[in-house]
């Protein structure tokens, strides 16, 4: 049985302490392999993650990270373990691409204005080389496309922390090429660096390809979890979406087609 890097018990959340958003879910995410967050709009995936990413507090409940409470986590401590990447990030346009990455080193320094020092450079060097975005480090980050700019992105949490790796939504907004150009890189850190990862996704599909395991919500529920060949099926994507869908065997794929109807 793999070890868990996330367990999830009981955990009740809501906005404002009147509207209850997530209704006593239980889960378990498991070290080194990539987990998807997927349900329809507003089924609660989103808030979810953002308990994982310690944005939220939940009302009731436990949140562990390898079998210590999440809240017992001050934020440095927990940022050097845990790099999130959020679907609407905002940035100078005049910072360099290097300059950003940079910034990922920030939980190692004492103070905002510390120098970086011969380790913190090698691990931006490796960061930025390893996502492909060394060779515009120079450039300002208006320059680049949306592709690029989720490269850089990913290079900033890469230096922050390999062992843990939040993403949410991060193909938004991306064609089709740039999706998988960044799905594929994030299954390849996976695979270099051993890195945990959970990743909001709309993209059915995509969730079939990239993800070991997948956690299905709606309307605040976990309703399946494991392994992702075994909870995403036809019957589940019917009760969960409530649209016909047809899953073939292509290769070594499996796809999902849905009805026209």
């Amino acid at each position: 049985m793999l070890e868990s890097a996330f367990e999830i018990k009981n955990t009740v959340f809501g906005y404002d302490k009147k509207v209850e958003i997530i209704h006593g879910i239980n889960a378990s995410i498991p070290k080194g392999e990539i987990t998807a967050l997927i349900g329809p709009n507003g089924c609660g995936k989103t808030t979810t993650f953002g308990i994982l990413s310690k944005t939220f507090k939940p009302w009731s409940g436990d949140v562990l990270f390898y079998g210590k409470q999440l809240v017992e986590y001050d934020r440095k401590e927990y940022a050097k373990r845990v790099s999130v990447v959020h679907q609407y990030n905002t940035v100078p346009d005049d910072m360099t691409v290097k300059n950003l990455v940079a910034v990922g080193r920030t939980p190692y320094h004492n103070t905002l204005f510390s120098h970086e020092s011969q380790d913190d450079k090698k691990i931006i060097a490796e960061a930025m080389e390893f996502t492909g975005v060394a060779e515009f480090a120079d450039r300002q980050v208006k320059e680049l496309s949306g592709g690029q700019m989720q490269r850089v992105w990913l290079s900033l949490a890469l230096a922050q922390s390999r062992e843990t790796l939040l993403l949410d939504e991060i193909t938004t907004y991306l064609d089709i090429r740039y999706q998988y150009e960044i799905l594929n890189l994030i299954r390849q850190l996976n695979e270099t660096f051993k890195t945990t990862v959970i990743m909001v996704l709309h993209d059915i599909n995509q969730t079939m390809q990239f993800s070991d395991n997948t956690i299905i919500m709606k309307n605040g529920n976990i309703v399946c979890q494991g392994r992702t060949e075994d909870v995403i099926t036809e019957s589940s994507i019917k009760d969960t979406y409530g649209i016909d869908a047809e899953i073939k065997t292509v290769g070594e794929s499996k796809i999902c087609l849905f009805s026209k109807k």
